[in-house]
C-alpha cells in the first residue's frame, strides 16, 4: 500500500542538533520524515523509530542527486516540505579569519541550500509544498567575531526572499527561520578560545567567550524550539519569516525599529570592543 502521509526531508540531522529535534517533532505529528546526514550511521537512533534515513552531503553534487533520486522513487515524485537545516558555525575576527574555513562555511550554509532546491525543487512544486531555510538572528544584526557566519545567514535570507517570489507561481511557500540560540551541540562547542597568536583582539577574547558561553546557558531547549517551529511550518499559510529561540523576539524588535548606528554601539559594548577602543586610546 502506498504511503499517503505528507513528507518532509530535513538536512543536518545528527544527534544533538536542531535537525534531530525537527525530525522527532515532525515524526510525532504523523509526517513521513526523511532524516539525512553525511554519515548514515549517526542516524541509527532515528532509523530504530521507523524513520527513513539517507546519507546526504549538501556540499556534494553527486550526493544530493543520489538522495533526490531515492526520495523521488519512494514518494512518487512529490515532497511536501524541504527543510534546509544543515550548516556550520565559525567564530573569529575578520582579521584573524581563515578564508578556507569561511568558504567551507558558505558551502554548507548557503550553497548547500541552493543545491538542495535545485535537485528537490520540482518535487516540492509537484506537492505545492514548502521550502524552509534555517537561518540565524546573526544574519540580521551586526555581530562581531561572527561576521562570516552572519554573512552566510544574511545571504541565505536574501536568497530565500527572492526564492519565495520565484516559487509563488507554482504554489510553493518559502519560510525563513530567524533562529536564536537553541541548546545544541554546535552552540555548546562554539567558542573562540584564546584566538590566534598575536591577534589584535587578544584582550577581548575572554569577553567573547563569556558572551558565547552565557548565550549557550540561556539557549532554548531544542525540543521547545522544534515544537513551535513545526507548528508554524504546518500552518496552511506559513509565515514568511519565523523568529524563535532565545532572544529572537528582542532581535526582531532591534533589527526592525532601532537605527543601525545604535545597533553597532550596542554590539560593540556587548562584545567588549568599546573597552578595546579605550585601551588603544590610552596607549596612543
Amino acid at each position: 500500500m502506498a504511503d499517503t502521509r505528507k513528507s518532509v526531508l530535513i538536512t543536518g540531522c545528527t544527534p544533538g542538533s536542531i535537525g534531530h529535534a525537527l525530525v522527532l517533532e515532525f515524526h510525532q505529528r504523523g509526517l513521513r520524515v526523511f532524516a539525512t546526514a553525511r554519515r548514515l550511521e549517526v542516524l541509527d537512533d532515528l532509523r530504530a523509530k521507523g524513520i527513513d534515513t539517507l546519507a546526504l552531503d549538501v556540499a556534494n553534487d553527486e550526493s544530493v542527486r543520489a538522495a533526490a533520486a531515492r526520495v523521488r522513487e519512494l514518494t512518487g515524485g512529490k515532497l511536501d516540505i524541504l527543510v534546509n537545516n544543515a550548516g556550520r558555525t565559525y567564530t573569529n575576527p575578520v582579521l584573524d579569519a581563515d578564508v578556507s574555513e569561511v568558504e567551507a562555511l558558505f558551502a554548507a550554509n548557503l550553497f548547500g541550500a541552493m543545491r538542495m532546491v535545485k535537485e528537490f525543487g520540482t518535487m516540492v512544486i509537484a506537492a505545492k509544498g514548502k521550502i524552509v531555510n534555517n537561518g540565524s538572528i546573526a544574519g540580521t544584526i551586526p555581530m562581531p567575531f561572527r561576521s562570516a557566519y552572519g554573512a552566510s545567514k544574511a545571504a541565505l535570507f536574501s536568497w530565500g526572499d527572492s526564492l519565495r517570489v520565484e516559487m509563488a507561481p507554482f504554489g510553493v511557500q518559502v519560510v525563513n527561520l530567524a533562529t536564536g540560540p537553541v541548546l545544541t551541540t554546535m552552540v555548546v562547542n562554539d567558542h573562540v578560545g584564546s584566538g590566534p597568536p598575536g591577534s589584535l583582539y587578544a584582550s577581548v577574547f575572554p569577553t567573547v567567550d563569556k558572551v558565547t558561553s552565557d548565550g549557550g546557558k540561556r539557549a532554548m531547549p531544542a525540543s521547545q524550539w522544534a515544537k513551535a517551529t513545526v507548528s508554524a511550518v504546518l500552518k496552511t499559510n506559513s509565515p514568511r519569516w519565523f523568529w524563535k529561540g532565545t532572544g529572537a523576539s528582542i532581535v526582531w524588535f532591534l533589527s526592525t525599529f532601532i537605527p543601525r548606528g545604535l545597533m553597532q554601539t550596542i554590539s560593540s559594548s556587548m562584545w567588549g570592543l568599546n573597552k578595546l577602543a579605550q585601551e588603544l586610546k590610552k596607549k596612543a
